[in-house]
């Protein structure tokens, strides 16, 4: 659907179509606001992280009718950790589910739209600013939109003119077709691999599909190299398991998704603009392997709209909403440090191994939770 061009000025904007915006917007339409969300592809593309889905990104999505079981999405109730030769298997806290992006992102458009949005894509956002007037101007395709309240959820994509702080890591994703033994293997379970500059994490999602992500540090990209097959074949090179994983292993597309100057570990203190909603990975940033990236950004998008919905200005959100991951971030970046020494990762691991139950101390630390989730919404 686009818009006339007599009729540019609405109650909300959201600037992106990920998770953050499109629930953001379905929350605002079905309170009767009228959205507009900017989605700057035209049909479904592969995004780097979030086909891993815990508990609390199931519930959020069953909140906003979104039903992740009838879409496919496979059961993941135990989590691996691989270093070298070492390797470590919990059961997680809670039963998690793998989805890919691919059928999510559209699922929550199709749904935004459902709940009275106007959706446009293909368009691309080249600046936003306050007016003056007690609202925000969007310029996207040579078009100029209004509203008192705009959502920033760009993703790990920044707009000009509000970046982020930079990061020196780069992400990637591929899907993949996986061997029979493969998918046995991975069936019921998260694996990640860790190795000097980097993880992998691995998972299942619909149609025994296999995900994989992976990350590296710039010492690690100029290892590795450039090319894909060339950074799986390094890490696979210290990683038997991921090895077998991959053999055989049939890639779904020429190339993965990838993303580079990644912030994990970012929370944004700074405000951007009166009336500007930063959610998503454009107001948190969490360490990938948590896999708690997704419930974040749909915890941010509900509360941006509930605050909007409420009149709480956009600062004043931004702060309560920050205040709420303070522990959360805290215990992930502790951990993103173990791994990145050779020897504590290897410590860790072997640690994992013979107290496993600390490995569902640290997945349930590292979660949104419900109980955060509730005192995040009180505090807005």
């Amino acid at each position: 659907m686009s818009v006339a061009d007599a009729d540019r000025s609405f109650d909300a904007i959201a600037v992106g179509g990920g998770l953050a915006g499109a629930v953001f917007a379905t929350v605002l339409a079905e309170r009767g606001a009228r959205v507009l969300l900017l989605e700057r592809t035209r049909e479904p593309t592969l995004k780097v992280c979030g086909d891993f889905l815990s508990a609390e990104a199931i519930g959020l999505l069953d909140g906003v009718g979104i039903d992740t079981g009838a879409m496919g999405a496979t059961s993941v109730e135990r989590a691996s950790f691989v270093s070298g030769a070492r390797a470590a298997e919990v059961t997680l806290p809670f039963t998690a589910a793998g989805l890919s992006r691919l059928i999510l992102d559209e699922a929550l458009l199709l749904r935004a739209a459902e709940a009275g949005a106007i959706i446009e894509r293909g368009v691309t956002v080249g600046g936003l600013a306050p007016d003056g007037d007690g609202h925000v101007v969007v310029e996207a395709g040579g078009r100029r939109f209004r509203a008192p309240a705009v959502a920033l959820a760009t993703g790990k994509h920044n707009l000009r003119g509000w970046p982020r702080d930079q990061g020196s890591v780069t992400a990637f994703k591929m899907q993949f077709e996986l061997g029979a033994a493969a998918r046995a293997d991975l069936a019921g379970r998260v694996r990640m691999v860790l190795f000097d500059g980097g993880y992998l994490g691995a998972c299942l999602v619909e149609g025994d599909r296999a995900t994989l992500c992976w990350q590296l540090d710039r010492a690690a990209l100029s290892r590795f190299g450039a090319d894909w097959r060339g950074q799986l074949d390094g890490i696979a090179a210290g990683s038997n398991l991921l090895g077998d994983l991959l053999l055989g292993a049939v890639p779904l597309s020429g190339r993965p998704a990838a993303v580079a100057g990644l912030p994990f570990g970012y929370l944004r203190s700074g405000g951007i603009a009166r009336g500007v909603y930063p959610i998503g990975d454009q107001l948190a940033v969490i360490p990938p392997f948590t896999g708690d990236g997704t419930s974040i950004a749909l915890a941010s998008g509900i509360q941006a709209a509930q605050a909007v919905a409420d009149g709480i200005p956009a600062m004043a959100f931004q702060h309560a909403f920050i205040r709420g991951l303070r522990r959360q971030f805290f215990v992930a970046r502790s951990v993103a440090a173990v791994f990145r020494s050779a020897r504590l990762r290897q410590v860790a691991v072997g640690a994992l191994d013979m107290l496993p139950a600390a490995g569902s101390m640290i997945a349930r630390g590292t979660r949104l939770g419900g109980e955060s989730a509730a005192r995040l919404t009180s505090r807005v």
